[in-house]
C-alpha cells in the first residue's frame, strides 16, 4: 500500500513489533546534552575589543575543590577551552571547559610557585585535545580580588601574553572570584574593581565527590546567573 513502511531492527522484536513504542521510548533520551555555564563579560572603551567568557560549572567546582583543600596556603592552575574572535565586533568570545590544577613547589597563605615543568606540561595537554590556554587561576585566601605585583609582571605577562588570556583570581574565604584581561592597548587592571568581581555558592546535587554534580549561582551588581 502507497506511503506505508515498516522499521525494521534489533528493537523492535523485542518490544512486539510495536515500531510507535520505540519511537516513544527512544524520544525521553537527551537527544542535546546541556552544559551549565557562567557567563562573564568585560565591556571595554569605544573602539577597544571585549571579552566574553562562557566558563563550565564543572570548572568552578574544581577550583573551589583544590582551594579548600590548600587552605590555608594558595594554590592554582590553569584554564583551558577554545578562543574565538569575531572580526567585526572586535570581540572575543572564550569557552572555559577544563582546569588543570597544579602541585605548588612551595606554597603558604600569600604565595604559591609552580614551574617550567608544569607550564610545558599544560602545553603538551593542549595540543593532545586540540584546544587553546584561555589563562591561568590562583587562590586568594582572605586576600580579596587583585593581582599582585608579581603575579602580574613574573607570571601573566611573561606566560599569558596574548590578548584574549585572562587570569581568574578566587578567595575560598569570601567566595568572591574575578577575571582580568588585556585591554587592546595591552594595559591590564590588576587593582580590585566590584564590576569584575562575581560570587560562586556552593550547592552539592550530589555526593561532595562528585564535583560534576554541583551547581554554582553568581551574582553581581548587574544581576544573577
Amino acid at each position: 500500500m502507497a506511503g506505508t513502511g515498516t522499521i525494521r531492527g534489533p528493537g523492535v522484536a523485542a518490544m512486539g513489533g510495536n515500531p510507535m513504542s520505540r519511537l516513544i521510548e527512544e524520544s525521553f533520551q537527551p537527544a542535546n546534552p546541556i552544559v551549565r555555564v557562567h557567563a562573564w563579560k568585560a565591556a571595554l572603551n569605544d573602539g577597544d575589543c571585549s571579552i566574553n567568557l562562557l566558563t563550565y560549572h564543572s570548572v568552578y567546582s574544581a577550583i573551589i575543590e583544590q582551594a579548600e583543600a590548600a587552605l590555608p596556603n594558595e594554590t592554582g592552575g590553569f584554564l583551558l577551552g577554545h578562543a574565538g574572535f569575531d572580526p567585526d565586533a572586535g570581540s572575543w568570545y572564550n569557552w572555559i571547559d577544563e582546569a588543570v590544577r597544579i602541585t605548588p613547589t612551595e606554597a603558604n597563605p600569600v604565595h604559591c610557585c609552580f614551574t617550567w615543568k608544569d607550564v610545558d606540561q599544560v602545553r603538551a595537554r593542549r595540543e593532545r585535545e586540540g584546544k587553546s590556554l584561555i589563562g591561568w587561576y590562583h587562590t586568594h585566601p582572605g586576600l580579596g580580588i587583585f593581582l599582585s605585583e608579581t603575579d602580574l609582571q613574573k607570571t601573566h605577562q611573561q606566560l599569558f601574553n596574548e590578548v584574549f588570556q585572562v587570569a581568574l583570581v578566587y578567595d575560598p574565604i569570601s567566595g568572591r572570584a574575578g577575571y582580568f584581561f588585556r585591554e587592546a592597548s595591552g594595559f591590564l587592571d590588576a587593582g580590585t574593581a566590584g564590576w569584575r568581581e562575581f560570587q560562586l555558592v556552593k550547592s552539592a546535587i550530589g555526593s561532595d565527590s562528585d564535583s560534576a554534580a554541583r551547581s554554582f549561582h553568581s551574582s553581581a551588581e548587574t544581576g544573577q546567573l
